[in-house]
């Protein structure tokens, strides 16, 4: 059984908690150490609970070379930037976050001290590294683009034998942009009511609607690429947000959780005060110990205390503390007294 709440940095992420946004970096920081810091000031200044880079090598990816390997070389991040990057986010009081592609890469981060790891789609069938990076007894966050459910299932059981029950499971898919109606959201119900786990969105599509619906799914981690400039040239900037737009997504987020509220279908104050309701009121000044009589209430609007239908308990109630006409009645005005029946 997976935990239902795993812990970041002291932040409990959960179904019924506050959206933990990982602002997805990439490869967008052009491969150099400045824009790479200037992408975590970003990701701080809009809010979000961590900010994430991508650590592979090349050559282990793949090592007989070819055009992929040109691409992603053009492309690595440097590991002797990631303290460097690691200080800075802490600075900037922001997680610093890595999906790591190989053990190598997946020793630079726990050198670092992550608090949590990230794996990718490409490196969830890929159990030998999922049972390393659950054996590291950190938090870890499976993506499951590219996975069917056969593929989680297997990665979360290596997981737990590893002996790690901290697993959140994410939605995604690989297509970038991803077409809204290729989301699978409900995807998100089915792997909390499998797993029983956190669960969330790694978000490759276009805009904030998917994610602001995966809130009422019960989404709880979200991931979003951004940029400094989507005309840059790269492979992740083009359907990236830029500065502006992830500061509003990370807002509509919270809003949307926000607006979840209570299960528990009641008035709220305001609509006591202003529905077209009655309630019940006091008709006189009445002293404590006083037994109300029915001549002694009123059915008026608004409904602020007790409703109407209340009418008929009322009299024969005592005054627990003095209470003035046009007083509404609550309940903790009143004591009932006790009615003792005789034994024959």
């Amino acid at each position: 059984m997976l935990n239902n709440i795993i812990t970041i940095n002291d932040t409990d992420i959960g179904k019924h908690h506050s959206p933990y946004v990982i602002a997805e970096a990439g490869s967008n920081f052009n491969q150099d150490i400045d824009t790479a810091r200037q992408l975590i000031d970003i990701a701080a200044d809009a809010g979000a609970n961590a900010v994430k880079f991508q650590l592979f090598r090349a050559d282990s990816l793949y090592p007989n070379g070819g055009e992929l390997f040109e691409v992603f070389k053009a492309i690595e991040l440097n590991s002797d930037w990631v303290p460097v990057l690691a200080d800075h986010a802490k600075q900037h009081d922001i997680d610093f976050l890595a999906s790591a592609f190989d053990v190598a890469s997946l020793g630079v981060l726990e050198k670092v001290g992550v608090l949590v790891h990230k794996i990718a789609s490409s490196e969830t069938a890929n159990l030998a590294f999922v049972h390393q990076v659950a054996s590291t007894g950190k938090p870890v966050i499976i993506s499951t683009g590219m996975c069917d459910m056969v593929d989680v299932e297997e990665a979360v059981n290596v997981c737990i034998g590893a002996g790690n029950t901290q697993i959140a499971l994410m939605q995604c898919g690989t297509m970038y942009p991803l077409p809204t109606e290729a989301a699978n959201l409900k995807v998100i119900s089915s792997f909390s009511q499998r797993f029983n786990c956190p669960t969330g969105f790694s978000d490759h599509t276009l805009g904030q609607t998917s994610a602001i619906t995966s809130i009422g799914l019960g989404a709880s981690i979200f991931e979003k690429h951004f940029t400094l400039d989507r005309d840059s040239e790269g492979p992740d900037h083009f359907y990236a947000m830029e500065p502006d737009e992830l500061k509003i997504y990370i807002s509509a987020l919270h809003e949307a959780h926000n607006s979840l509220g209570s299960p528990v279908k009641e008035m709220l104050p305001d609509e006591r005060k202003l529905g077209r309701r009655e309630g019940l009121y006091f008709t006189k000044d009445l002293g404590v110990g006083t037994i109300i009589t029915a001549n002694d209430i009123i059915a008026k609007r608004p409904a602020i205390g007790l409703r109407a239908r209340y009418s008929n308990v009322i009299p024969g109630a005592v005054v627990k503390r003095p209470v003035k006409a046009d007083d509404a009645i609550h309940w903790e005005l009143l004591s009932f007294p006790t009615t003792q029946i005789e034994s024959t």
